[in-house]
């Protein structure tokens, strides 16, 4: 920390944006290594399920008539798919049936596992036991064994790519930062430059050039006006002691004034004595100042790299991610309108007041009675108090905001952690609540663009579905419509949401009064990588099919044309043990 402490502006903001950029990217990599990861490994485990039940199928007959041979060729068929080192098939007496082993030095043995299904990932294997029915019974069971070897070294290259895109990224970063400094510290430094070179070669005719009316342009033009009144009262002393020495040589009669004068003189000199300590003291405190005033800013930005780490760490959607990042913009927005009223602030006009009175000081009474300056210090008091009071009520306002907009973060990253929990298990849910809970996770980007959302829910009954798909269905439906007011120059933004029945099965409705649909596109739009929208990544619309397919219904989409709007239906069947 002293290291930190001592070394300059530049090269401390230099670090500070730095430490938080490689911090944020070392964050996003970690996340998308791990979500590829998974990935990867679901994908594993789901081709050998869909192996699995092929063989467990064709394994039906062997075991029925103890046909070893066959048995065997089943399990050989095997060879096709790499990952497979060893597969065996127990009969329900738990005794070894068959077996099928990629390596001829036999290291693998068939385990026995009673369970009816189940899949054990251990020592770099992935063991998968499916049971083999016949009419409903189980007359034996398969065991796959697949070695995790590829998704390893495919673990490896995704990370060392990933290393040397951060390290580009970073290299970026720093080339553009350092240049980004040189526009806040550049004029620090100059100004610390001038103070030394004023301190150590007593040269008061020095000045610096004013350029800018920030904090560090009142320090400039204060610093000048410091110089001049040095530069006045050296002259004036100089010029005075030629004179008291030639009255002194020329007339001693007047001894007792040139005595008194010389007192003059003493003390005029003790002032300006005075004045070089506190330019001396203002030259050292300068960076301490500017220190703190840094320090406040890193503090901010590290809140900000906390709520965003926190929403990096929950595994969302990348629907919710969107929103959650529109937020996020909004608090940027929030603590950039925080640091310009600070940079602004009327504060630093109270160091002209205390300078002038510091000056007046042994007559303090008579300066604010009788000066024209000093009797205008009492009126431009009462106005600087009101003007700190105005910056105090708007940095206020500006905290409430930035407080709403996090905890708006934290309720949509706690909603889609619950729906998380419940990815792909079906499960009793009401329609409507599902699409209040995707209106949330939208809702800051539908109140920044004034989007009015009109609700008809009809009474209709429980589904028996997905509830975790079935809402980054709605989600994405609800922000297509969203988007398509955003870009509509109608200034009546509406999203319509209707829930009814439609033959036996629950109907969602969104329907928009934004741009609309061209003729053309929309026998277009569900297909993969297909996209109006500048931005958009052509998947949305197709994965929702898809989706509402698996579901068991259907989404369509109809449009009388471009400006005309745009309705998503989205049809949902019930289950019958749920309309029974």
């Amino acid at each position: 920390m002293n290291i930190l402490k001592n070394l300059g502006i530049h090269s401390k903001l230099l670090i500070v944006y730095i430490s938080i950029t490689g911090l944020m990217l070392a964050i996003a990599f970690t996340i998308i290594t791990s979500l590829n990861l998974k990935s990867s490994k679901n994908n594993i485990i789901s081709d050998l399920n869909v192996v699995a039940d092929i063989v467990a199928d064709s394994s039906v007959a062997s075991l029925a008539f103890s046909d070893f041979e066959s048995a065997g060729s089943n399990l050989s068929l095997l060879k096709s798919h790499k990952s497979v080192v060893f597969a065996c098939i127990r009969t329900a007496g738990n005794n070894v049936f068959a077996e099928y082993d990629l390596d001829v030095k036999n290291i693998f043995i068939c385990d026995d596992f009673d369970a009816h299904e189940n899949i054990i990932i251990l020592n770099g294997y992935v063991d998968l036991f499916k049971p083999v029915f016949l009419d409903g019974e189980p007359i034996g069971r398969l065991q796959i064994k697949a070695s995790l070897s590829e998704l390893t070294e495919r673990t490896i290259r995704s990370a060392q790519i990933s290393l040397i895109i951060f390290i580009g990224l970073m290299l970026v970063t720093v080339l553009i930062s350092r240049r980004i400094m040189r526009f806040i510290t550049d004029p620090i430094t100059s100004l610390k430059d001038l103070a030394q070179k004023v301190s150590r070669n007593k040269d008061y005719s020095l000045r610096m050039e004013k350029t800018t009316d920030d904090e560090v342009g009142v320090l400039i033009g204060s610093f000048n006006n410091m110089l001049d009144q040095i530069q006045n009262r050296d002259s004036a002393l100089i010029e005075e002691k030629e004179k008291a020495e030639a009255l002194a040589e020329s007339a001693k009669n007047y001894a007792l004034k040139t005595e008194k004068m010389n007192v003059d003189l003493e003390n005029e000199i003790r002032e300006r004595a005075r004045i070089e300590d506190e330019l001396q003291e203002l030259n050292e405190t300068l960076e301490d100042k500017v220190y703190e005033r840094t320090s406040e800013l890193k503090e901010l930005n590290e809140k900000i790299g906390d709520i965003a780490r926190n929403a990096g760490m929950a595994e969302v959607a990348s629907g919710v991610l969107h929103n959650v990042g529109n937020v996020l913009n909004s608090v940027n927005v929030s603590a950039s309108v925080i640091r310009e009223h600070v940079r602004k602030s009327k504060a630093e006009n109270l160091n002209r007041i205390v300078m002038m009175l510091e000056e007046n000081k042994d007559n303090l009474a008579g300066f604010i009675s009788e000066d024209d300056k000093g009797r205008q210090i009492p009126r431009f008091l009462s106005l600087l108090a009101d003007q700190l009071n105005a910056e105090k009520e708007g940095l206020y306002n500006e905290l409430d905001e930035l407080a709403s907009n996090i905890d708006h973060i934290k309720n949509v990253i706690s909603m889609q952690q619950s729906y998380a929990g419940s990815y792909g298990v079906r499960e009793k849910v009401v329609l409507s609540d599902l699409v209040e809970d995707a209106l949330k996770i939208n809702l800051q980007g539908m109140k920044r663009y004034g989007i009015k959302v009109v609700k008809n829910y009809n009474d209709i009954k429980q589904l028996y579905v997905d509830k975790h798909k079935t809402l980054q269905v709605i989600i994405n439906l609800i922000s297509n419509a969203k988007y398509a007011l955003v870009d509509s120059a109608n200034t009546e933004k509406e999203i319509i949401l209707n829930i009814s029945n439609e033959d036996d099965m629950a109907r969602l409705e969104v329907r928009d009064t934004g741009i609309g649909i061209e003729k053309k596109d929309v026998p277009h739009l569900f297909e993969y990588g297909f996209k109006k929208r500048r931005g958009g990544h052509g998947f949305g619309l197709h994965h929702s099919a898809i989706v509402a397919n698996e579901l068991g219904g259907s989404v369509s989409v109809k449009s009388d044309g471009l400006g005309k709007g745009a309705s998503f239906v989205l049809l949902l069947p019930y289950d019958k043990q749920i309309t029974e």
